[in-house]
């Protein structure tokens, strides 16, 4: 068989082979591109440039998912430390927004196609944030040795400057340490002690990470009673009577101090935060004094009367 008979025979199937051919090269994948490979993990959450006078009081989020797709040779570079979603909070203001997770939002490595976010959004509240200068008390457990007294109690520093949300700090009148114990104690002792703060309030000057508390001691304290000392009410959200506004007290310290102090050394609180409209008696209200002077009794009981009419209404 020559040549020519050769390409004649069969001429319509060789057509048709030759077309089919020509259809699956110009299907196929360039020998350049290289197939993607789907990977899904956790990256952190950061929230940028929220204004300075605002507070998330909610709990955010501090993951997300995310799908992504990158070629094969990228992948053995790819790790999720390399992967961050950003929430810019620029335009917070108080109260509830909703902030999409989006593409955009998340910072990849080059040749990676993010997918996939879950969740896709995130739900944030807002408050104001206050700043705060609050005295430090020391707060002391125990009895010192027989015959002994705490006489003075010196902090250093004595005051700390705070911030945190309005809900949070507006009633707080001061701090308090970790209890200190001095039980059995007989001599002067100096430690270092730790500042408890209020949920979501920091420190702002001085930032210490303890103080230091220096106790002294004295002679055998006595007792000594305290008439008229008026009762202050704080985070009050209703219109609130109580009766008597003033009470009186007997006080135990050591005896010098006790002689030098005065009513307005003794402050008397009711913290109304968790006082719904209704009728109430308390036996004492909060009492802040001297850290070596302790509250023996208090009399008479004190009735509250808290009316269904918000103050700021």
């Amino acid at each position: 068989m020559n040549w020519k008979e050769l390409i004649v025979k069969n001429w319509p199937q060789k057509i048709l082979a030759i077309v089919f051919a020509m259809i699956v090269w110009a299907l196929a994948p360039s020998p350049n591109k290289e197939a993607q490979t789907e990977m899904q993990f956790f990256v952190p959450v950061t929230y940028a440039n929220l204004p300075k006078t605002l507070e998330i009081i909610s709990d955010p989020i501090q993951s997300v998912s995310i799908s992504v797709a990158t070629s094969q040779s990228d992948l053995q570079n790819l790790h999720p430390s390399l992967f961050q979603a950003v929430i810019d909070l620029h335009d917070a203001t108080g109260g509830e927004k909703v902030y999409a997770v989006t593409e955009k939002n998340i910072k990849t490595p080059p040749n990676v196609r993010v997918n996939k976010i879950s969740p896709d959004s995130v739900k944030l509240a807002f408050e104001d944030t206050i700043e705060k200068e609050l005295p430090i008390h020391v707060v002391i457990s125990g009895e010192p040795a027989k015959g002994f007294a705490v006489s003075e109690v010196i902090l250093e520093p004595k005051v700390v400057k705070v911030h945190g949300p309005v809900s949070k700090l507006s009633g707080v009148l001061q701090l308090e340490t970790k209890s200190i114990s001095i039980e059995g104690v007989s001599s002067d002792i100096e430690m270092l002690v730790y500042i408890l703060f209020p949920e979501r309030v920091v420190p702002i000057e001085p930032k210490p990470d303890f103080f230091i508390a220096r106790i002294k001691f004295g002679s055998e304290p006595i007792k000594m009673r305290f008439e008229k000392i008026p009762i202050g009410l704080v985070n009050q959200t209703y219109v609130t009577r109580i009766n008597p506004k003033k009470f009186n007290a007997l006080l135990r310290g050591p005896k010098k101090l006790l002689e030098q102090m005065e009513i307005s050394d003794i402050q008397a609180v009711i913290d109304l935060n968790h006082y719904k409209p209704g009728t109430y008696k308390i036996k004492t209200p909060t009492i802040r004094t001297r850290s070596e002077v302790k509250v023996l009794e208090t009399w008479p009981p004190i009735d509250i009367w808290v009316l269904n009419q918000k103050i700021y209404e």
